[in-house]
């Protein structure tokens, strides 16, 4: 979504705080996460088979270690200053 989208939803809460972070620690967070997939695979292809049946297990153990590649490769393009990664802090409009 845009950065801006959740500003739009303030009935019930309150913008307190808005910043944005580089997408360059969010690649590297994709592959850490693609690491530690591939060191836990034996464990991971066991939940695979159990959530998504023996016929799909690999397909999804493709899609899942795409995931991680694709978002490494976009938050760090342009030394993660292409995208990036939006914070909000919101307080409950009803507290005081």
């Amino acid at each position: 979504p845009s950065d801006d989208l959740l500003l739009y939803f303030q009935q019930d809460v309150v913008l307190q705080n808005h910043w944005r972070v580089n997408g360059k620690h969010y690649a590297q967070t994709s592959e850490l996460w693609l690491q530690r997939f591939d060191a836990n695979i034996d464990a991971i292809r066991v939940i695979l088979r159990g959530t998504y049946g023996e016929a799909d297990a690999t397909r999804w153990e493709a899609y899942w270690r795409t995931f991680y590649m694709s978002c490494a490769e976009l938050w760090g393009y342009n030394d993660g200053n292409e995208w990036f990664v939006s914070h909000y802090l919101f307080k409950n409009r009803r507290q005081n």
